[in-house]
């Protein structure tokens, strides 16, 4: 065996003791998310990445529909929202998600608006989705609606999700 051969067997060593041990620190992602989100398939990657980083979540669950933020920030096409909340509550009960995007993107086909309105509606959407989630029988799952936690995304034209922080005036007493 000459130089070259034992110098690469000896990297190949190091290689697999790092891999191995970089293995134990790795961490373990579990259980589910739930995902509000515009039909736009560009949106669906950068919040599902975003809740596997941020929430450690193994799974998200994705609802869609042209448009999502507008739908819950009006409020008013209660076929649509029943079906959103039909599909939020089996994420919740079948799932076990305790996390939910609503996320929002720049030049949305089906909310034609600019980026501040979007994200005014984030708020709104974000209060549809509170009284639906006050509306469960939580109980029955021993919870409480204060045990699930809604984060609000911006996906900017990178398509790269950025959190909104609720201002003061909107946020959700504990």
């Amino acid at each position: 065996m000459n130089r070259n051969d034992i110098v690469q067997r000896r990297l190949w060593v190091i290689f697999y003791f790092c891999l191995a041990f970089l293995r134990l620190f790795r961490k373990k992602l579990s259980g589910f998310a739930t995902a509000f989100e515009c039909m736009d398939g560009r949106v669906h990657g950068a919040s599902r990445k975003w809740a596997k980083r941020n929430w450690l979540v193994a799974h998200v669950d994705i609802i869609t529909q042209k448009g999502m933020v507008r739908v819950l920030a009006e409020n008013s096409n209660v076929p649509i929202l029943e079906n959103i909340k039909d599909m939020l509550w089996t994420s919740i009960k079948d799932h076990g998600s305790r996390r939910i995007i609503i996320a929002a993107h720049q030049k949305c086909a089906g909310n034609p608006i600019s980026d501040q309105e979007q994200i005014a509606q984030l708020y709104q959407a974000k209060e549809t989705l509170g009284a639906m989630i006050a509306s469960f029988p939580l109980s029955s799952l021993g919870i409480k609606p204060s045990d699930i936690e809604v984060a609000l995304l911006w996906v900017n034209k990178k398509w790269m999700p950025e959190r909104v922080c609720l201002p003061q005036k909107h946020a959700v007493a504990a």
